[in-house]
């Protein structure tokens, strides 16, 4: 990113963007270092990250700014996340389009990956996972490139 006279520039897919037309990435998860693991794991994605730590808080953002994409944990102190998607379904938040969610959670049991699909979650993460499949899962969601190199092994030819 660079900063251009007053606002902040980046490269993305290319084409020059201001920080204002960055995807939007809304976290709700209450593990504070967990998030700033994924905020670190896209950060070569080039997108704007606000991260909340309760169901509430969530549902306030989302009213302030609509994310392109939310990460939701599941298990989080004031509601569940799969509460927090009925609200955010049911409540007139003026959506131009709904935002695309990415389950982020330690529950990988049949039932939670089943209310998921229910859900019309785009993806399901189950943690532990590794920065690359958060990256990977973001990227594929949003149609973005990373700024970093492919992890896998240049052919030879």
């Amino acid at each position: 990113m660079l900063q251009f006279g007053a606002g902040l520039l980046c490269w993305q897919g290319g084409r020059i963007l201001s920080v204002e037309q960055l995807p939007r990435i809304l976290i709700v998860e209450d593990t504070v270092e967990f998030a700033n693991l994924v905020r670190i794991a896209l950060r070569s994605l080039n997108v704007d990250i606000v991260h909340v730590t309760q169901g509430s808080a969530a549902l306030q953002a989302i009213a302030a700014s609509l994310p392109d994409l939310i990460l939701l944990d599941i298990a989080l102190p004031d509601m569940d996340g799969w509460r927090l998607l009925d609200v955010l379904r049911r409540e007139p938040f003026n959506l131009q389009k709904e935002p695309l969610v990415i389950v982020l959670t330690g529950y990988g049991d049949p039932a939670n990956r089943l209310m998921g699909k229910l859900q019309g979650v785009h993806g399901y993460l189950v943690k532990p996972c590794v920065p690359q499949s958060i990256r990977e899962a973001v990227a594929s969601a949003l149609q973005l490139q990373s700024d970093e190199p492919s992890s896998g092994n240049p052919s030879t030819a």
